[in-house]
Parts: structure tokens; C-alpha cells; sequence
């Protein structure tokens, strides 16, 4: 009985030990960097758009071409960028890239089904532009459109700064596309 008593008080012992009274002194900042914890705690996490986004657009024409645009943004693909304030905390911001299903018909006949994003355009920029670039827009350029072709237009921009690349998509009544970069930057001598 003897034994019984001095192990349960022993045990006991043991847990009024470990109330955590080392810790007292510290700071929350200390105590995470003891425990190896201090990256998740110090870490926020947003996603730019935070919900899904998706746009359609149907647009008859009266030259006879239907354009059907489903512009949406791309769960799991993204482009991140990484702020540190002041107090050590870092900011993760993932901004989803976008890519729209483009369908055109002319007086009923399918002319062409493509998917509009950063690989048709490739040749166009180098492979660190489209890592950092984000489709900013997709829209049907009606001053460009003609009885025999539809031009739509979009823009690819690297988020926080000022580099981006427009783009003339144009489709032919054989369902050709053809692709020009637009450069809308005045000429300087």
C-alpha cells in the first residue's frame, strides 16, 4: 500500500511541475519559436478573387456571327505574391488565373471552340511574363468586328506593376484565329 501511495504521489508530483511557470516570462513570439510554431501562426493566407468567378457573355451580332464567352477564374492555378509587415507577419496572396471557353457561330454553323488563356498566347512573351501574368479581361471588340471577321480583345497584366500585354483575337467566317499584339502606347521620338 505503501508503494501505492508514494508512486501516486510521485505522479502527482510530476504534472504539478509542468504548469508551464518557465513560460510565464515569455512572449507569445518566444514560446511559438520554441515550439517550432512560429511560420504557421505568422503566416495569412488570401485568395484573390476569394470566390469563383464566372461570366458569360452571348452576344448575336447582325452581321450574323453569335459569340458565346464563359470567362472564369481557375481554381488550383494561381500566382503568389509575398508581403512582410512590420510586426514580422507574413501576407500570402494567391491570385487565381482566369481562362474563358470561346464558341462562334455564324447563321447557326459552328465556326470554332477554344479555350482562351496564357498558353495561346506563349509565343508572345517570355516564360517569366506568363508565370507572373494574370488574364485581366476578355471582350468582343464591336468597333473591330466586321461582316467577315470578329475581333475580341484581352489583356494580360503582371499584378502590381505596370507590365502588361493586350491582344486582338480575330476570327474569319472559316473559323480561322488569328492573333495581334496591341500596343497601346503612344510612339515617343
Amino acid at each position: 500500500m505503501k508503494k501505492i501511495f508514494f508512486f501516486a504521489c510521485t505522479i502527482s508530483l510530476v504534472f504539478m511541475s509542468c504548469d508551464g511557470r518557465n513560460r510565464m516570462h515569455q512572449s507569445n513570439r518566444e514560446v511559438l519559436e520554441s515550439a517550432n510554431l512560429l511560420e504557421s501562426f505568422s503566416t495569412r493566407v488570401y485568395f484573390v478573387p476569394q470566390e469563383e468567378v464566372k461570366i458569360h457573355t452571348d452576344t448575336i451580332m447582325s452581321s450574323g456571327f453569335h459569340v458565346k464567352l464563359n470567362y472564369n477564374s481557375i481554381e488550383g492555378q494561381f500566382v503568389s505574391k509575398t508581403e512582410v509587415t512590420k510586426g514580422k507577419t507574413q501576407t500570402k496572396i494567391h491570385f487565381k488565373n482566369f481562362e474563358a471557353q470561346l464558341s462562334v457561330l455564324k447563321q447557326g454553323q459552328l465556326l470554332t471552340h477554344s479555350l482562351i488563356n496564357k498558353s495561346l498566347f506563349k509565343e508572345y512573351a517570355t516564360p517569366d511574363f506568363w508565370e507572373q501574368a494574370i488574364m485581366q479581361h476578355v471582350w468582343l471588340n464591336h468597333e473591330q468586328s466586321t461582316a467577315e471577321m470578329v475581333c475580341l480583345n484581352t489583356s494580360f497584366r503582371i499584378l502590381n506593376t505596370n507590365t502588361f500585354k493586350d491582344f486582338s483575337i480575330l476570327i474569319d467566317t472559316f473559323g480561322n484565329l488569328k492573333i495581334k499584339e496591341v500596343n497601346l502606347l503612344p510612339n515617343t521620338i
